[in-house]
């Protein structure tokens, strides 16, 4: 079974605007210092201001780090390729992308108290949350999933179970 099996490399995807508010910076510092001691990929879907910001800070590892661009409904065409969504906006309403990745049953880790992520992450119990702008606890959840990530696909599958909540009918 494909799951069970150690991956080569996990891939990490950061899907958004490239914009100071989705604060991609973080989720790329954050990455490449985690890089330096978990085998990891980094992806970036999206576009915006931070772009070249971002492309500066990934030279040191361009070999582990992709820029996708803009895609058209990212969850569909990378569903096969994300092992991790993280949402590192530092302040949000709903994040949309966090509901994408839960509809695809991708562990998830998204900042405590931003939007409503606590609630689409079940307080930590469907997902990772992490202090907001807290380096030191983002390397750690995020290192936490790569070495559980049976455990995060088991939480990633609570999450989408309690998407049902969201139905058309109760909305």
């Amino acid at each position: 079974n494909k799951t069970n099996q150690k991956k080569k490399y996990c891939n990490i995807f950061f899907i958004g605007r490239l914009v100071n508010i989705k604060d991609p910076v973080f989720f790329l510092k954050n990455c490449i210092e985690i890089s330096y001691y978990e085998n990891i990929k980094i992806h970036i879907v999206g576009k915006g201001p931070e772009y070249e910001n971002l492309k500066l800070l990934a030279k040191k590892r361009f070999k582990i780090v992709k820029f996708h661009g803009f895609v058209e409904s990212p969850f569909k065409k990378f569903n096969k390729k994300i092992d991790i969504f993280c949402l590192t906006s530092r302040y949000d309403g709903t994040p949309n992308v966090l509901g994408e990745a839960i509809s695809m049953k991708i562990p998830s880790i998204a900042p405590k108290n931003i939007g409503c992520a606590n609630e689409l992450l079940g307080n930590g119990d469907f997902g990772s949350l992490y202090k907001q702008n807290n380096f030191k606890d983002f390397k750690k959840k995020l290192t936490n999933i790569i070495n559980n990530y049976n455990g995060a696909k088991r939480k990633a599958k609570k999450a989408y179970n309690a998407l049902e909540k969201y139905n058309l009918e109760n909305t």
